[in-house]
């Protein structure tokens, strides 16, 4: 397994969503993610102790704005869906397939290494003729 993507500051790759879509998404490493988590957590106190909940909404919010790059092949009312920090948001909070895919993918480095590699067979063979 290559791991020189690890050493970058920013390791992206773009993966197969849905039908037609693909997603540009960087790499968040096991450190990012725990600041993520720490950043989502509300606290209050019940009964004079410390609570601390994770807010699952703001922890959506924050890893897709923190992974989610850009897109291809979104639309909305049959106009293309651009990739914005609010309509990344949006499908966050919104599309739950979209919100697991984002979950489950950013901190996959194997996958995103993958996929990576798999673009660049079929951009290679479209590129020689052989699609």
């Amino acid at each position: 397994m290559e791991l020189e993507g690890l050493k970058k500051d920013s390791f992206e790759a773009w993966v197969p969503f849905g039908e037609d879509g693909k997603v540009l998404i960087r790499y968040t490493s096991r450190e990012e993610l725990k600041q993520i988590g720490k950043k989502a957590k509300t606290v209050s106190y019940k009964n004079h102790q410390k609570v601390e909940e994770l807010d699952d909404v703001k922890a959506d919010i924050l890893l897709g704005r923190a992974c989610v790059r850009d897109w291809e092949g979104f639309t909305m009312s049959g106009q293309p869906f651009p990739c914005t920090p609010e309509n990344i948001d949006f499908v966050m909070t919104k599309w739950s397939a979209f919100g697991r895919f984002i979950n489950e993918i950013c901190a996959d480095f194997d996958e995103l290494v993958r996929a990576e590699r798999d673009a660049a067979i079929k951009n290679s063979a479209v590129t020689s003729g052989q699609s």
